[in-house]
């Protein structure tokens, strides 16, 4: 059997034909393949650089609010009577109280401590956080100037000191301007004991 040059031109497009289908099944298919996984792992891989980016644009902001709350926590704890033990927190705070009461022409009668209360589920609370609450109670007399800027230095004082309750009485019996008035005065206060 003679083979004809159709049959051979068919042989030959049929075999070169056949090694293109099998260098493209065997050679560029893989490697397409392996282009789109590749594409792909680099596009996650983008993606996830992207938010370490965001992250690390956040630390920034994050580290300023972390600065502010560490200075806010410093001021705070500026203004809280620290002593070993609440009488000498109390005396801390009967101190400012009688500097302040002297600059405004403020007499004072008595000062007494009140006794710690246990915690309460109200309101008011004499433990918050670690803290405890040192009240003070003063009887003091003086002209009405130097009782509201006796009260005005004291809610305004460096240290946390709260003014609870006020009563004020007049006295008509010798001195029009004298006031007579009792005081219920709160500090903030950290006591090792």
């Amino acid at each position: 059997m003679k083979i004809t040059k159709g049959t051979k031109r068919v042989i030959i497009y049929g075999g070169v034909l056949t090694g293109i289908i099998a260098c493209y099944t065997l050679l560029f298919e893989p490697l397409m393949k392996y282009e789109s996984k590749m594409m792909n792992d680099i596009s996650l891989k983008t993606e996830l650089l992207n938010r370490y980016k965001t992250t690390l644009e956040g630390r920034t902001d994050i580290e300023a609010r972390s600065r502010r709350a560490k200075t806010i926590i410093e001021r705070t704890k500026n203004r809280i009577f620290f002593a070993k033990t609440h009488v000498l927190a109390a005396a801390q705070l009967q101190s400012i109280i009688q500097n302040s009461a002297g600059r405004h022409n403020v007499m004072i009668k008595s000062i007494n401590m009140k006794k710690m209360e246990k915690p309460v589920q109200s309101n008011l609370k004499t433990r918050v956080d670690g803290y405890n609450t040192i009240s003070l109670q003063l009887i003091t007399y003086s002209n009405i100037k130097g009782l509201i800027d006796f009260l005005y230095e004291l809610e305004t004082a460096a240290k946390f000191i709260n003014i609870n309750s006020v009563t004020i009485k007049g006295e008509i019996v010798k001195e029009a301007s004298r006031l007579d008035a009792i005081l219920i005065v709160e500090g903030l206060a950290e006591v090792e004991s």
